[in-house]
C-alpha cells in the first residue's frame, strides 16, 4: 500500500502570494538598498564569525584529544619501562575543558567587538549611501516635474552610485540644453511671425475702412470675410503673444519682480472681476479664503492672470447654473499656500489630464468657443515660476485646479 502525503488546494498560491506582498509590508527605513545592503553585510560577518568559532572549536577539541592520547601513550611506556603502577596516570592531563571555556570566552567577546564594529561601519556606509541615493531621488523627482536645471553636484566616479550621480547630470545638462534650444526657436518662430501678422492686421483694418467708405460697391459675403480674416488675425496675434509671455515666464525672467504679496488680496480682486461676469453668464462664484493674511513672495500680476484664467476656463466650459469656488489657505506644517478653482461641470476626462498642461492642446477639439488651449499651460509656468506645482482634481461631478507654492 503506498502511503501519499494529503495536499492542501490552494496552500502553495496562497503562500505565494503571501511572500510577493512581504516587500510591500516592509517598513519605510527597511526598504532602502542601502540599508539591505549594510543588513546583509551585518549577516554576513555574523554568520562567518559563527562558523570560523565552530571550525575553530572542533579543530581545537580534535587536537586536544589527540595531544591527550599521545601524552597518555608516552606516560604508559615510561611507566612500563620504570615497572611503576599505571594507575597513577592522568588519563586527561590537558584540561580541554577549560581551554574550551576560555576559547568559547574568546570568540563572544571578539564577536561582540565584531558586532559593534560592523553596526558602526554599516550605519555610516548606509547613511553616506542613503544620502546620495535620496538625492539622486530628489533630483529625479525635480526634472520629473519640469525643472531640469536640478543637478546632484557629484563630481567623481569611484563607485557605481556616483558613476550613476555623474550621468544623471550629463543626461539633464543635454536635456536642459535641448529643451532650452526648442523653447528658443519656438519663442523665436514667435517673436519673427508676430511681427507680418501685426502688419497683416494692421492692413486687414485699413481695408475694413476703406470698404466702409464705399460701402456702396461691395457685398455682404466680402465684409462677412473680411471680418473673419479680422478675428482670425486677432486670433493669431493673442496665440503668439500667450506663447511669448509663457516662454519668457518658463526662462525665470518675471523672478526679478517678485515682492512680498498678500494671496487673499489676490483672491479678492479676482472675485471682485468675475462676480459680475459669473452672474451674467448665469454661474454663482463662490469665494471661501482665511481671515488672516497669506504673505509670500511672487509675481502678483501673474497670479491675478493665473487665477482668472481657470476661472474663465470654468466660464467657457460650465453650462447655466453652475457653481464655481474660488477658495486658498495655508498649510502651516509645511508652509505651503494653496489656490483652488472648483466646478461642476463637465470635467476633463481621465485620458485628457496628462496632456491639458501642453500648448494649444484642447480637450474638445471641435469646439469654437475662443479658447486657445493655452489657459493651464499659462498657469502651470505661472506656478512653476513660484517653485509651485498644479494638479487636476475629480469634484464629481466637475472639475478642480490646485495651485501649490511656497510661503
Amino acid at each position: 500500500m503506498k502511503f501519499q502525503l494529503p495536499t492542501f488546494p490552494g496552500m502553495r498560491s496562497r503562500v505565494l502570494q503571501i511572500w510577493k506582498r512581504l516587500p510591500d509590508q516592509l517598513p519605510t527605513w527597511l526598504k532602502s538598498s542601502a540599508i539591505q545592503q549594510g543588513l546583509m553585510f551585518g549577516a554576513v560577518s555574523l554568520i562567518s564569525l559563527f562558523l570560523m568559532a565552530s571550525v575553530t572549536f572542533l579543530y581545537v577539541d580534535y587536537e586536544l584529544g589527540k595531544q591527550n592520547r599521545e601524552i597518555v601513550k608516552e606516560s604508559r611506556e615510561l611507566v612500563k619501562e620504570q615497572n611503576s603502577d599505571f594507575s597513577d596516570i592522568d588519563d586527561d592531563p590537558i584540561e580541554d575543558d577549560e581551554i574550551l571555556a576560555i576559547l568559547t570566552s574568546g570568540f563572544i567577546l571578539a564577536g561582540i567587538l565584531v558586532s559593534i564594529l560592523t553596526t558602526v561601519i554599516v550605519m555610516a556606509l548606509s547613511r553616506h549611501s542613503q544620502k546620495r541615493i535620496s538625492r539622486i531621488e530628489s533630483v529625479l523627482n525635480a526634472a520629473a516635474e519640469g525643472n531640469l536645471s536640478a543637478r546632484t553636484d557629484e563630481q567623481h566616479t569611484y563607485n557605481d552610485l556616483a558613476r550613476i550621480s555623474v550621468s544623471i547630470d550629463e543626461m539633464l545638462s543635454r536635456l536642459e540644453g535641448s529643451v532650452t534650444a526648442m523653447r528658443d526657436i519656438s519663442a523665436n518662430i514667435a517673436h519673427e511671425l508676430k511681427t507680418p501678422i501685426t502688419r497683416l492686421r494692421h492692413n486687414l483694418l485699413t481695408l475694413r475702412d476703406e470698404a466702409d467708405q464705399s460701402a456702396a460697391g461691395q457685398s455682404d459675403a466680402f465684409f462677412r470675410e473680411l471680418d473673419n480674416a479680422l478675428e482670425d488675425s486677432q486670433r493669431l496675434t493673442s496665440i503668439f503673444d500667450a506663447l511669448l509671455r509663457i516662454t519668457q515666464i518658463e526662462a525665470g525672467a518675471r523672478r526679478s519682480r517678485f515682492t512680498s504679496i498678500d494671496l487673499i488680496q489676490v483672491v479678492d480682486t479676482v472675485a471682485e472681476i468675475y462676480s459680475d461676469v459669473a452672474e451674467d453668464a448665469q454661474m454663482q462664484l463662490l469665494v471661501n479664503k482665511e481671515q488672516s493674511p497669506i504673505l509670500m513672495q511672487g509675481d502678483r500680476e501673474l497670479l491675478i492672470q493665473q487665477v482668472a484664467n481657470l476661472i474663465e476656463n470654468s466660464l467657457r466650459y460650465c453650462p447655466p447654473g453652475s457653481k464655481i469656488t474660488l477658495s486658498c489657505g495655508l498649510d502651516r506644517t509645511q508652509s505651503l499656500a494653496w489656490l483652488k478653482v472648483e466646478d461642476n461641470g463637465p470635467g476633463i476626462p481621465d485620458e485628457d489630464k496628462k496632456r491639458v498642461f501642453e500648448r494649444l492642446y484642447r480637450v474638445d477639439k471641435s469646439r469654437t468657443d475662443g479658447g486657445l488651449g493655452l489657459g493651464l499651460s499659462f498657469a502651470k509656468a505661472v506656478a512653476g515660476l513660484h517653485h509651485g506645482t498644479i494638479t487636476l482634481n475629480n469634484c464629481r461631478p466637475g472639475l478642480g485646479v490646485q495651485v501649490t507654492m511656497p510661503v
